[in-house]
């Protein structure tokens, strides 16, 4: 992969490893003989503290043994599955790393070099499981799957930005703060119509713009280039209209226009059911769970291993079912950028030929 958005946050994030603090450690014995639970557990309760089942559990382990392995010969240093488990449960509760490390049974500076080991390991995956592949089967395969949803034709993805609260540094507490009232790094994602994330954007602050992102986003580049093939994806009034990102009509007057922003709105709300399913699974990316309380560029890194995690989760057909919904209501921003000429002509196409 070329120096994608999201491998530059990685490498922002390995760069500024060091300077991390912990706060507020607190020494107890370590409980080894709790590293590695999965046996005295059942499916169910497996899934309600990791959010995986055994079998995804046991899979995600093996691909990432080469990141998780103790480089000890300690006898009591903690196994990769144990690192892996601790990792999961931080995600999938929101819980302070205080809390985790108590239910891990390690201290919290221990636990701090656990989760950056897990999280190198999760972003490696990002090839196979985070990868938009714009190939002309793979394409006509996603198109045909958000045409059946409500016969909006030609779309490669519905696009949307989401906000994911954290503490702002100090000095840059006005920058992160975003037009909800709370801070945040905005996140842009790209899903298609079975809730697969196809590009993921992690890396800036929330006073910015959902337009903004996406003009300076890899993705763009890739649409300028034509890789598109014929082909949008579907945003809200947030963006500006472009042969390949097609928005809603602000005022839509006849009956094929209203046709038309139905069938928009119904399919382009897939994108607030992958944010509703995201957070659900990863408690630690919604409000009510905390705001997190590591710097942006980690913050950033977090965000995107639980994208890909969702992936993950989507290859083992892991549902969220006995989880608390938190599908999002969508939330359109009034900055609404000019139209282009372009793009309004590619609409009033569509309507012309398909509504």
């Amino acid at each position: 992969m070329s120096l994608t958005p999201q491998l530059q946050i990685l490498l922002a994030f390995q760069q500024h490893s060091n300077e991390e603090k912990e706060q507020n450690v607190i020494r107890r014995p370590r409980l080894f003989n709790k590293r590695t639970i999965l046996d005295n557990l059942t499916n169910e309760e497996i899934k309600l503290r990791y959010r995986f089942g055994r079998a995804a559990i046991l899979d995600l382990h093996s691909k990432l043994k080469p990141y998780l392995d103790p480089q000890t010969k300690r006898n009591h240093a903690i196994s990769g599955i144990g690192k892996l488990l601790a990792t999961l449960h931080f995600l999938a509760s929101g819980s302070f790393q205080t809390t985790v490390s108590a239910v891990s049974g390690c201290s919290q500076p221990t636990f701090s070099k656990i989760l950056n080991q897990v999280l190198a390991g999760i972003t490696s995956l990002a090839p196979q499981l985070l990868h938009y592949n714009m190939s002309t089967n793979n394409l006509c395969r996603i198109k045909e799957d958000f045409y059946a949803m409500a016969h909006m034709p030609n779309v490669i993805g519905a696009i949307d930005c989401t906000h994911i609260a954290l503490i702002p540094p100090s000095d840059k507490e006005r920058l992160y703060y975003n037009r909800k009232g709370f801070h945040s790094v905005n996140v842009q994602v790209v899903c298609d119509a079975h809730t697969k994330i196809l590009d993921v954007v992690a890396k800036y602050p929330g006073s910015s713009h959902d337009s903004f992102i996406f003009r300076n986003s890899h993705l763009h580049d890739r649409l300028c280039q034509g890789e598109a093939q014929e082909g949008w994806l579907l945003g809200d009034n947030g963006y500006q209209i472009k042969p390949w990102l097609i928005t809603p009509l602000l005022n839509a007057e006849t009956q094929a226009e209203q046709r038309f922003n139905k069938s928009h709105k119904t399919t382009r709300c897939i994108i607030e059911r992958t944010f509703g399913i995201l957070k659900s699974r990863f408690r630690c990316l919604d409000k009510t769970g905390g705001a997190l309380f590591y710097r942006p560029e980690k913050v950033c890194l977090i965000i995107f291993c639980c994208c890909i995690l969702h992936n993950f989760a989507l290859v083992h057909n892991e549902n969220i079912d006995g989880l608390e919904d938190l599908s999002q209501v969508e939330d359109i921003d009034q900055f609404h950028p000019e139209d282009t000429p372009e793009g309004v002509l590619v609409r009033q196409q569509i309507i012309d030929n398909f509504f």
